[in-house]
Formats: structure tokens, sequence, C-alpha cells
């Protein structure tokens, strides 16, 4: 199909350290956004004074909100005032955006955009520390992610769509609308859909500079490396019950069966249910069980 407009959703929140390298970059793209809709969570720093003498660009559209909404329902916000069935590609404040991004993003979009069925497409992202030193030129790497592996089995056990790489489709951004649980976020949720009932396609390479610095916590101890011991004291806890293994990720798959079971089909529906039935299982047979799914 012929490429649609794009909406640029840039959730903002105390991000003025960072979001003018952030928000130039997405302004140097080979293909150039329909809008660029930034909602900013109330920030108590310069970040909306920042961004003030870009609103001479009509494409750019600044909403502040009264109060705080967390990063979930921001970005939920921005994706409703975005352009009706434009293509909506997500951004977080302190990152950097390859020049190319976008369009590498777009021409995926076209080969797998039927207009029903909800589709995104992600990348591998190069991490940088706050002085964008490069800390990994490949993330997947790093973590050892194995982008042939990935469906809907492996990424049960852990999300690897990650939101700041994604672009989606309308029918998509429809799911997104409808998601209603924020205990979890947006990117595993809609990585779901995608690798269920939806649609997904890679680009194995990296359009995003991730920033991890001291106060993106949430990621950076999601993916945190440890180190021998520490691995030791985490086996122990969690082989002698004193720690659950994936029990976000388990509430996750219940909870997404709970809401789309009428649209899975058989295959997918066992494939959801035997990883929750692992969850009482023993740590030895869960880390098994896990091995085999990649394998």
């Amino acid at each position: 199909m012929p490429g649609k407009n794009i909406s640029v959703l840039l959730a903002t929140f105390n991000g003025s350290k960072y979001i003018i390298k952030q928000i130039d970059s997405i302004l140097k793209q080979t293909i150039m956004p329909d809008e660029i809709i930034i909602c900013d969570d109330n920030s108590t720093d310069e970040t909306v004074f920042l961004l003030k003498p870009y609103l001479n660009d009509i494409r750019i559209k600044l909403f502040v909100n009264d109060n705080r909404l967390g990063v979930v329902k921001n970005f939920k916000k921005a994706a409703k005032l975005a352009s009706r069935y434009n293509w909506l590609a997500f951004a977080d404040q302190d990152d950097i955006w390859e020049p190319k991004k976008l369009s590498k993003l777009a021409d995926a979009m076209k080969l797998i955009d039927d207009e029903s069925t909800p589709s995104l497409i992600y990348s591998d992202l190069t991490v940088i520390d706050k002085n964008d030193a490069v800390i990994s030129s490949s993330f997947w790497n790093k973590q050892k992610i194995r982008p042939e592996k990935i469906n809907l089995a492996t990424i049960l056990y852990g999300n690897v769509v990650t939101g700041c790489t994604m672009i989606i489709n309308y029918p998509m951004a429809e799911e997104f609308f409808l998601f209603d649980d924020h205990n979890y976020l947006h990117d595993e949720w809609l990585g779901l859909i995608a690798y269920s009932f939806g649609r997904a396609k890679i680009l194995n390479e990296t359009l995003v500079l991730y920033r991890q610095h001291e106060s993106n916590v949430t990621f950076s101890e999601d993916y945190k490396t440890l180190g021998f011991i520490d691995r030791l004291k985490e086996d122990f806890n969690y082989l002698f019950g004193k720690k659950k293994f994936l029990p976000h990720q388990f509430d996750l798959a219940k909870a997404f069966l709970l809401k789309y079971r009428s649209k899975l089909n058989k295959e997918q529906i066992n494939i959801i249910e035997n990883f929750i039935n692992q969850e009482n299982k023993n740590y030895i047979l869960q880390r098994i069980n896990r091995r085999i799914t990649y394998c």
C-alpha cells in the first residue's frame, strides 16, 4: 500500500536535560512527520519553556497536562490527539533518532499494513550514556536477543518490542485506545497483540540512540546485567521461594488472555495457557521450559 502520514508522539516529563537533542533529531528525519504531538506530563523543570520556540513550526503541537497522568496514559492522550488514520511513532524525551528512522519504519509498514490488521514495526537500539558515549552498539546483542527467535511464545517471557523504536498503524492505535490496564506498559501489550492476532515486522538494525542514565530507572533495572555472585544470589532466592520468577510476565499473560481470548486462535490460546501454567512450577523447571522455548 502507499505510505501514510506519520504522527510522532513525544511524551515529556522533566526532560529539560535532553529534550532539545531529541526534538532536533526528529526534525532532521529524511522524511518529515505530518505532525509532532507533544504531551507534557506537568513538568516542574524547564521542559515546556524549552519547547515553546519550536511551536513556530505548525507541525508541532504542545499539550500540557494539568495533572500527572503517568507515561502510559500520557502516550495514550497523545495518540488520541493525533490525526485519525495516521501511522503513529512513539518517541521518548531523552533519546536521539537516527536520520533515516522514520523512512525505514514507513517503508516497512507499507509492506504489511492492510488497514484492518493491527500492525507494528520495531527495531534494535544503540545504548548511549548521559554524555552520548556508546555503551553498546546493539542492545539486542548485549542482551543476547535473537530476532529470528522472537514469537508469541518467547515474548511471553519478556518484552523485546521497545516502544521508542515502534511505528504502529491505525488498527493498532485503536487497540491502544482500548488498553485500560495500566499495570503494564503499552509496548509490551501492543507487542503481544502484534505477535498473536496482529502483525509484527522486525528491522534488524539500530535506529534509535537509547539513553541509559540515572533517571531512567525502569529500563536500566529491567535489563541490568548481573554479576556472577548476584546471579547466584538471585537463583538461590528463586529456588527456595524467597522470590517469584517472572511475576509480572505471568500477570501480563493472564490479563491479555482475559481481554483477547475471543480474538485468539486455538494455538495461540494454548501457547499462553501453557506459559501461565508454569507459574507455580519449580524454578528449575521454569528455567528449562524457557530454554526449550528459545531453542
